[in-house]
């Protein structure tokens, strides 16, 4: 029997973020069994998404019924992953071989249950620098791991030319539209370049979007994940419009690396995870510099190739084999 690892319900699994799903794909890939307790309820108690990964939708019948059949062989070990800290208390239900944490954010509502999940944990895993050292100071009795965000080479953006629209005026940003983001600066931006057309698209989470009575802006909201790579294809230069906060700071995007494959530009503020690469990534100290970057890179916008390089060099599957390490040292 194969080793399992459970996810244990957070949100519904069409709002999933690219972490989570990437590394459940890759558990899979590698002969684990996973399973992704949804939030949302269908008729069918069980779906299977691709070999060896599933998605559970009655989750209280699944580890009544299901769960403890894998048990009844004595060969399967359990595991569970969990980014979600105020869940520690429920976690127990899955009698569990080893437990990790992925603290993946430091969002102040989530500080209050931390405790509680780092002492049920065996091991913790973070994304950012930040992070780590904050929790290597408080918990120096624990494993904890730095297993940033990575690209995920199926979308193939290494593979596609990295030239943007014949009129070189699209610029663009994915991700969440959050309070993170700073939407000051996006107005600036358009009013300096009105010839250039912004494009943003991401979930609407815990803001509105409010910027549509700029022109030369285009808000496309939420887009499955397998349109991304046709409109990235559009964009000349991509942007990571963040403000500098205390989450941000904290903050390993996802969309860095994906950016990167394209082989594009990208400007990014003032974050300690972007600075990381700033041989690729141009910092902007503020929001005069951010506008002069981007129309910089409009002119002249540089070598693709060492761009391509650090997308490659730091995949999902690079991620996952770090992990797969760690979960054999806890485990033995």
């Amino acid at each position: 029997m194969m080793d399992i690892i459970i996810f244990p319900p957070t949100i519904d699994w069409t709002f999933m973020k690219q972490r989570p799903q990437q590394l459940m794909t890759k558990f899979a890939q590698k002969g684990y069994c996973v399973f992704y307790c949804n939030k949302t309820q269908k008729e069918q108690d069980m779906e299977f998404l691709s070999p060896n990964l599933y998605l559970v939708h009655h989750h209280q019948q699944w580890i009544t019924e299901i769960l403890p059949l894998f048990r009844q062989t004595g060969k399967s070990r359990v595991g569970v992953w969990c980014s979600w800290p105020m869940l520690a208390d429920t976690l127990d239900v899955y009698q569990a071989d080893w437990v990790i944490y992925d603290c993946v954010d430091d969002f102040a509502i989530a500080l209050q249950y931390e405790k509680a999940m780092i002492d049920k944990a065996d091991a913790i895993t973070c994304t950012a620098d930040r992070i780590k050292d904050r929790l290597v100071k408080m918990y120096p009795y624990k494993t904890i791991t730095l297993i940033p965000n990575a690209y995920d080479d199926s979308m193939g953006l290494h593979l596609k030319s990295s030239k943007g629209t014949k009129e070189n005026n699209i610029i663009g940003y994915i991700g969440a539209w959050a309070p993170w983001v700073d939407d000051a600066l996006i107005r600036k931006l358009a009013y300096a370049l009105p010839t250039i057309q912004i494009v943003l698209i991401g979930i609407e989470f815990d803001k509105k979007f409010r910027l549509h009575d700029i022109p030369n802006i285009t808000y496309l909201g939420h887009l499955p994940h397998d349109q991304l790579a046709l409109h990235l294809s559009t964009f000349s230069v991509c942007l990571i419009p963040f403000k500098v906060n205390s989450i941000t700071l904290a903050t390993n995007p996802v969309k860095m690396y994906e950016y990167l494959a394209t082989g594009k530009p990208v400007v990014s503020t003032n974050l300690p995870e972007c600075r990381k690469y700033e041989e690729v990534i141009s910092i902007a100290s503020s929001h005069l510099d951010f506008i002069a970057k981007v129309k910089n890179y409009l002119e002249t916008p540089g070598d693709e190739t060492l761009r391509r390089h650090i997308a490659l060099s730091n995949t999902w599957e690079h991620r996952c084999n770090s992990i797969l390490s760690l979960i054999d040292n806890i485990s033995n």
